[in-house]
């Protein structure tokens, strides 16, 4: 409804990416990667920004989660903002999660946002065939993405007029 175009790479749809057997970035100059691994890499570099969703396990970040963005280098995530959607079925609300995940994603690089869209008993916000069950749910999915798209643009046109960060 807001005009993006939208990738979803799922850990459980991308079978090869449930658990990290040798990383893109860890293939030697003389190695060629799987094509699957490549393929996934080219959307994953040229995403303006991302929407990390991630259920809350054992008070965790889903592992598939973890081991999906591991497959790929840091800089392929660098100076990109990011939104997060935790959730869980429990009143933890995916708290836990989001936390560990702010820390995680800015090491690969990434901006978060100030505004997470946290949920408790995502079974009562949302349905299994992803229909919004809840206007609260709502409201926080909307903030969380007009405040993607603002720092998207602003750290676009950052980008432009000034050039990424030297790396030396």
């Amino acid at each position: 409804k807001r005009g993006h175009q939208v990738t979803i790479i799922d850990p459980e749809e991308e079978q090869n990416l449930l658990q990290v057997r040798k990383p893109l970035h860890f293939h030697g100059p003389d190695e060629k990667p799987p094509q699957w691994l490549v393929a996934l890499h080219e959307h994953v570099k040229a995403a303006d920004a991302y929407v990390v969703l991630c259920p809350e396990y054992n008070r965790c970040i889903a592992p598939a989660l973890a081991s999906a963005m591991d497959h790929f280098p840091p800089d392929s995530y660098r100076h990109k903002p990011c939104g997060v959607v935790a959730y869980s079925i429990g009143n933890g609300a995916g708290l836990a999660a989001a936390i560990q995940l702010r820390a995680f994603l800015g090491e690969l690089g990434m901006i978060t946002l100030p505004f997470n869209s946290i949920n408790a008993k995502i079974q009562n916000s949302l349905s299994e065939d992803g229909t919004p069950l809840n206007e609260d749910f709502v409201r926080g999915i909307n903030k969380m993405l007009g405040e993607l798209e603002w720092y998207c643009a602003a750290l676009k046109n950052h980008k432009e007029a000034c050039g990424p960060p030297s790396v030396a």
